[in-house]
């Protein structure tokens, strides 16, 4: 276990900045993890090649390019950031040993383990971080959601080899969760020219070669920092080998043949009859994903209309959602944290489902007959069925909709370039609301302006109020305040919670998901799984 060196400063920020982080994860409890086999005491044994299904590829090696996605992708592994969460979602120690801000709120300066090394032996100090974070934020390299990440990022200094300083442009809280390994992860910078083809990472695992679609092989670091808690080196595993596997009844066919030991999701339909027919078969994790919306494009086409935007909205019947896309899994949602997470906002207001003022706004409009492209990731299930029963609606309602399903690197440059009058986008769990509220919407935002590029002066002074505060109970305010111009202005139209299952074989052992679903976290995850003899 770490030991954070902390003044009463950081004591005091870190204590309301894990209330506001940390323990919003602890509120998932409910709707967490089940089966608690993987997690009982057991023997590791530093043994095994684990066979992995997710449901998708990385669109790319270059991880400040292409995101490694932390739910689904095994390549997250390959990587540390400057910290990282534990099982519950606390932001805890990682390659920053302690960290502390100043009284502003606008520098925040980070000590560094020593002797952490990346896969090709460089040590990871404090240069190192500045050219990580630097990079990142280049636009003409940086993927936007990670450089949305280090928004406020003005610049970073180098104090000694050990001590780095980040400089933010304004009082900032939700740092230390920006600068976590997901999304703002370390690279070896003398590999930076190569990190399309072969990455260097500091990570529990290390890559060795990858194959479009196909597979992905990564091999244990043996020279990673991290113990378990008893002392020994993690990780346990050999090899991960992992074999993407897009469609829902193939991945399952693969977990029940054996073809794969863990597969990180399944099909919302067939998440009841699987438990009912095989749940005593394997182990089963249930954890919340994020959630899903409709994207209303400001920058250009059909939506610029408020009055357009209005009615869309209406025609949208979230019940009918939950029941043929969600199998009433989840919670119906108008805002990004559901219910019974420390950040659901109570007191906001979102529009009902109501066909016929739809219809009678968009007649007023003289739209009828409107033609609208509707734009999803062809790869994800949920997204895709989204779009088909949204295309149903507004269809009904009058609308001439088209949906544009695009493979990963399609859809993305679609987004950037407004090529869209709608999106179905989704959301990983943010670990601090700003994280939310501020990288998606905030005018300022670089991702924000890939998604609907609206700009509202009041939503930014009050996230931007947020930012700068440290008692939860008041950010809550803030946020509901804001979130009520977004349901009224409607860049953004909040559909559902997305909720997700795990399922793995028992021989998989020392295995279970973040409370959020993220496959490597410290002390568990992928870093402490082990396939039993």
């Amino acid at each position: 276990m770490t030991t954070e060196r902390t003044d009463k400063a950081f004591e005091t920020s870190r204590r309301a900045f894990l209330m506001t982080t940390g323990g919003a994860l602890a509120g998932l409890a409910a709707f967490g993890l089940r089966d608690g086999e993987a997690a009982a005491t057991r023997q590791p044994q530093r043994r095994g090649t684990l066979q992995y299904g997710p449901y998708t590829d990385v669109a790319g090696l270059d991880s400040h390019i292409q995101n490694q996605n932390q739910i689904h992708q095994a390549t997250a592994a390959m990587y540390n950031g400057l910290t990282d969460i534990d099982q519950g979602g606390n932001i805890v120690p990682s390659i920053a040993e302690s960290w502390e801000p100043n009284k502003e709120l606008t520098a925040w300066t980070f000590r560094l383990r020593k002797g952490v090394l990346f896969h090709n032996g460089r040590e990871v100090d404090a240069e190192a971080i500045k050219l990580n974070i630097m990079r990142i934020k280049d636009p003409a390299l940086g993927h936007e959601f990670l450089r949305g990440a280090l928004d406020t990022v003005e610049s970073v200094d180098v104090l000694d080899k050990y001590t780095v300083r980040i400089n933010a442009s304004m009082p900032d809280v939700s740092v230390p969760s920006n600068v976590m390994r997901y999304p703002t992860v370390l690279q070896a910078p003398d590999a930076f020219d190569k990190a399309s083809e072969h990455p260097i990472g500091s990570g529990p695992f290390k890559f060795v070669s990858w194959t479009r679609r196909n597979e992905t092989r990564l091999v244990r670091f043996e020279n990673y920092w991290e113990t378990d808690a008893e002392g020994h080196s993690l990780p346990y595993l050999d090899e991960i080998i992992v074999k993407p596997k897009q469609e829902d009844s193939v991945r399952l066919t693969a977990l029940r043949t054996g073809q794969v030991h863990l597969i990180n999701t399944m099909a919302q339909a067939d998440i009841e009859r699987f438990k009912e027919t095989q749940g005593s078969k394997y182990n089963l994790w249930r954890w919340h994903a994020g959630g899903n919306f409709v994207v209303f494009n400001f920058r250009r086409g059909q939506f610029q209309d408020k009055r357009l935007r209005i009615a869309a909205a209406h025609a949208i019947d979230r019940q009918a959602l939950h029941h043929s896309v969600y199998y009433d899994q989840g919670h119906m949602s108008d805002q990004p944290y559901p219910p019974g997470n420390p950040w659901h906002l109570e007191g906001t207001r979102s529009l009902e489902y109501d066909p016929d003022k739809a219809k009678a706004l968009l007649k007023a409009a003289r739209a009828v007959g409107t033609e609208i492209k509707l734009v999803v990731n062809v790869n994800t299930t949920i997204a895709r069925e989204t779009a088909q029963v949204v295309q149903d609606l507004w269809s009904t309602l009058g609308l001439k909709v088209t949906i544009d399903a695009l493979d990963t690197v399609p859809f993305r440059d679609a987004r950037n370039e407004g090529r869209f009058d709608a999106m179905i986008q989704g959301n990983t769990y943010r670990y601090d609301p700003d994280d939310y509220f501020a990288r998606n919407l905030h005018s300022k935002s670089e991702y924000s302006g890939s998604l609907s590029g609206w700009k509202n002066e009041r939503y930014d002074q009050l996230v931007e109020e947020a930012k700068k505060t440290l008692d939860q109970a008041r950010r809550r305010e803030l946020y509901t305040e804001a979130w009520n111009i977004v349901n009224a202005e409607l860049p953004f139209f909040y559909l559902h919670e997305i909720t997700q299952t795990s399922a793995a074989v028992k021989e998989l052992r020392g295995y279970q998901p973040g409370s959020a679903g993220a496959v490597t976290y410290q002390g568990g995850g992928l870093r402490t799984a082990y396939i039993q003899a």
